[in-house]
């Protein structure tokens, strides 16, 4: 008898080992993702929650971390020492006419390519391919002598006229089209709907991940640009928001607050938009990808 109680105990303890382990790695797996969101997300804290406090406070260590003595004097403070509000609407300007510009050109240029049946289309996407192996930094003087001969230096339009087309806007646009059913472009060439018809009311709403995506990486380029805002403009008046926060923290680099109240003002509307539009994101980048 003793030895039959063994040997049952045996197989619920050889049960009971698996069951630990899969509770144990999930624990560990819940550790590591929270560590990974807190090391993520403690910079955006920082930042957020250092340009409503003091920098006194700030520069109590540990303790200038707890949210105690929040205001809004950073924010007053940093308006003051640079035009930021009228740095904010030009970034606003330049994303908005950037990312249009490039979006609307994109899907007209990838739709010629995929329905329009153009001769060395395939000759034409290689160009665009090949031009996205170059370099920004090399074209830098080109476009610079191209805005100074027309005049543009110091103005908005010379922060965004070089980038109207981009080609690898046009790139994800092509591949999201390949993938487009080729019975439901027959059934509106049947019905009679044209080009405008069939993109406006079948094409763009049915590749809505890709469109939003792309706008969404087109904006974020044009809002974070910095070199090229920074070479073809002189006065504050005429800069953007992120040639604005870079002189603010050298013109205030002891007071940590108001250098803090400036990045976050610049951070919000991206991550306003990141986080609204994350569920085409990924889809949107990845479709058509096994074309």
């Amino acid at each position: 008898m003793p030895g039959t109680a063994a040997a049952r105990s045996r197989p619920r303890t050889r049960r009971l080992r698996p069951v630990a382990a899969r509770r144990l790695r999930t624990v560990a797996l819940y550790a590591w993702l929270v560590a990974a969101v807190v090391v993520v997300c403690f910079p955006l804290y920082y930042v957020l929650e250092g340009a409503l406090t003091p920098t006194a406070q700030l520069d109590r260590g540990l303790a200038g971390l707890l949210p105690t003595h929040l205001s809004l004097d950073n924010v007053v403070r940093a308006t003051q020492v640079a035009p930021l509000g009228r740095q904010f609407a030009n970034s606003l300007l330049v994303t908005l006419a950037q990312t249009t510009a490039q979006v609307g050109l994109g899907v007209v240029t990838a739709y010629a390519l995929v329905f329009c049946r153009l001769r060395h289309a395939r000759l034409v996407f290689l160009v665009l391919l090949a031009s996205m192996m170059v370099p920004g930094e090399t074209t830098l003087l080109a476009n610079y002598l191209t805005v100074s001969s027309w005049g543009l230096v110091d103005t908005l339009p010379a922060v965004f006229l070089p980038f109207l087309v981009s080609a690898l806007t046009v790139f994800l646009f092509r591949q999201a089209f390949l993938g487009f059913p080729t019975e439901l472009r027959e059934a509106a060439v049947l019905d009679g709907a044209g080009h405008l018809r069939f993109a406006r009311s079948m094409l763009l709403p049915l590749t809505r991940p890709t469109l939003v995506s792309v706008t969404l990486v087109s904006a974020t380029a044009a809002w974070n640009g910095y070199f090229w805002p920074l070479l073809v403009t002189n006065s504050p008046d005429a800069r953007t928001v992120q040639v604005g926060i870079a002189q603010l923290a050298s013109a205030e680099a002891t007071d940590v607050g108001v250098v803090l109240a400036g990045a976050a003002m610049v951070t919000l509307p991206v991550l306003v938009v990141v986080l609204g539009a994350q569920r085409f994101f990924a889809s949107g980048l990845t479709a058509g990808a096994l074309k």
